[in-house]
């Protein structure tokens, strides 16, 4: 089964394919779940034999199978119900899947680097500038994910709706997820852009935002394209004579102060 966390509809009961799916995922029991998330620990054997569950308790589950986010927080929060090995299973399971995505293991290893003591639009920021770096500097994107335009300013809003959903957290980032590379450059970001706040860095990534051209995605959401971007900080290195990521600091420095 193809799954898709931002195509669901919530409004349909939960397969039992779906249910079998979170087990499968999850490397996760039918009790150990159940105990999870409080319910009676024969619930979900009952749900896979045939009992239908409230559209409360399928949301529930349709939360945990298209948001592995969500499932963490969960786990985390409740990892004393389950068994040392059930537990140690189960997490190394979803960070995998959480970690598949490359925007998210830039994010993480981000929220790891503040120890989780950050805002989910601060990480917004620093990650949007890791791709704008990236593709200046080393001609390469870091992830995918093109820069949305929304009505709350965010760059990565579905990123940021799930971290705002579930809360901050650390997790277990192995080093083959990100390259020795990747890792330079989200440092000297992290280092370069953290002296100021998030009003600050949401000033100034509007202010870049206007004057870049906006495309159009395939599914016709307003974007600001790789090439865009990269086309806009070739410039800034230009014009802020940086030419290796110890120097991506002269950029924040020269600028916030002169948008006040």
């Amino acid at each position: 089964m193809n799954v898709n966390r931002y195509d669901v509809n919530y409004n349909e009961i939960i397969s039992t394919d779906e249910i079998e799916l979170i087990l499968a995922r999850y490397n996760i029991g039918k009790k150990p779940l159940a105990k999870l998330l409080g319910w009676g620990e024969t619930t979900i054997i009952r749900y896979l034999e045939g009992d239908i569950p409230t559209l409360e308790y399928s949301n529930k589950l349709k939360s945990i199978l298209y948001e592995p986010e969500f499932y963490y927080a969960i786990l985390i929060n409740r990892k004393e119900v389950l068994t040392k090995v059930a537990y140690r299973k189960s997490k190394k399971a979803v960070i995998g899947i959480i970690l598949s995505s490359k925007l998210n293991a830039v994010a993480y290893y981000i929220v790891n680097k503040a120890n989780a003591d950050i805002s989910p639009i601060y990480v917004q920021y620093l990650i949007y500038y890791t791709q704008a770096f990236s593709l200046a500097l080393y001609d390469r994107e870091m992830f995918e994910e093109d820069m949305q335009i929304n009505i709350n300013q965010v760059p990565y809003l579905k990123l940021y709706n799930h971290m705002r959903k579930v809360g901050v957290y650390t997790l277990d980032i192995s080093d083959n997820m990100l390259s020795a590379e990747d890792r330079l450059l989200i440092d000297a970001i992290y280092d370069s852009f953290t002296w100021y706040g998030p009003k600050a860095l949401q000033k100034l990534v509007y202010s870049e935002r206007i004057m870049m051209k906006i495309s159009r995605d395939r599914n016709n959401d307003k974007i600001i394209s790789k090439v865009t971007l990269k086309a806009y900080f070739n410039e800034v290195l230009r014009k802020y004579d940086i030419n290796e990521i110890s120097e991506i600091w002269k950029y924040p420095d020269i600028r916030i102060p002169k948008l006040r």
